[in-house]
């Protein structure tokens, strides 16, 4: 009877290291770039109210936008002095290009940083 028990507890065990895990919510790889020391990362962006009042609206405007996708609305946005950085994965190139534009057309920015990458697909 102990050996069925150890039999069946070796089964089980061997069936869950096998089973195929869900890829992880995590992007730290994706963050690499912003541990060089002349990334631009929120903690190191001012707190002007412009750069605040800008970013907000970029934000808004790219949440709006019906048909992204929610890699694009979970993008990092940075904003110092009217320039925009936009940082993270998106679905493709045509949401990216369409995200670049977005921002562009927001009040009071100067320019547009794309350092958004295309996430694989997959299959």
């Amino acid at each position: 009877m102990r050996a069925f028990a150890y039999l069946l507890l070796a089964m089980s065990i061997s069936t869950a290291a096998t089973a195929q895990e869900p890829p992880k919510a995590d992007n730290s790889a994706q963050n690499r770039g912003a541990l060089r020391s002349d990334a631009v990362t929120a903690q190191k962006q001012d707190n002007k109210k412009h750069d605040l009042k800008v970013l907000a609206s970029v934000r808004k405007t790219i949440m709006r936008q019906k048909g992204l996708s929610m890699y694009a609305k979970n993008i990092k946005i940075l904003s110092q002095n009217g320039i925009i950085t936009l940082a993270g994965p998106v679905k493709s190139d045509d949401e990216k290009a369409k995200v670049c534009a977005l921002a562009k057309t927001c009040g009071g920015v100067m320019s547009v940083v794309d350092e958004l990458t295309v996430a694989p697909t997959s299959h």
